[in-house]
This record gives structure tokens, C-alpha cells and sequence, in this order.
């Protein structure tokens, strides 16, 4: 599939079981690390594209990159949110 075929099918709600029926498992990679172990954490969002384009702007030449940019706003966030609950 091509990356168009595959943001169309997943982007109209696709059922990912078709995919993974066939699939076999890998190896064994042990016990999962403890979360508080690991300095960075990937995770993903959607964004609308033109978000992406401002948020690779903004960022330039930045090590950062993208990420960077994006784990700034949200400490920003967090700080400015911090004495309220959930």
C-alpha cells in the first residue's frame, strides 16, 4: 500500500484486524521497562497538516526540531496549569 492508500484507509475509520490476522508474533523482548525509567516517551497526536507546517517553521534550524517546539507549549501549559485539577 502507498502511504495515500494508507492514510485514506485508516483516515475513513479502517479496520486494522484484516492486517493483523496473518501477523505472527516477534520475539520475545522480556518484561516491559518501568516508565519512570525512560527519559522520553514517544507518543503520538493528530494534527491538521497546517499545524505541522506552522509547528516546522517555527522551528527552523532548531535541534528541536518539531518535538522540541511541541514539548515546550506543553510545559508552558503545564506551568500555567498547574494548581488546577483534573
Amino acid at each position: 500500500m502507498s502511504r495515500d492508500e494508507l492514510v485514506g484507509y485508516f483516515s475513513a475509520g479502517g479496520d486494522i484486524s484484516e492486517l493483523l490476522r496473518d501477523a505472527t508474533p516477534g520475539p520475545d523482548l522480556g518484561p516491559a521497562p518501568d516508565p519512570g525509567t525512560i527519559p522520553m516517551i514517544v507518543t503520538g497526536l493528530r494534527l491538521p497538516s497546517a499545524t505541522v507546517d506552522r509547528l516546522d517553521a517555527l522551528a527552523g534550524h532548531d535541534r528541536g526540531g518539531r518535538s522540541g517546539v511541541i514539548r515546550r507549549a506543553i510545559d508552558e501549559y503545564l506551568e500555567r496549569h498547574s494548581d488546577e485539577a483534573a
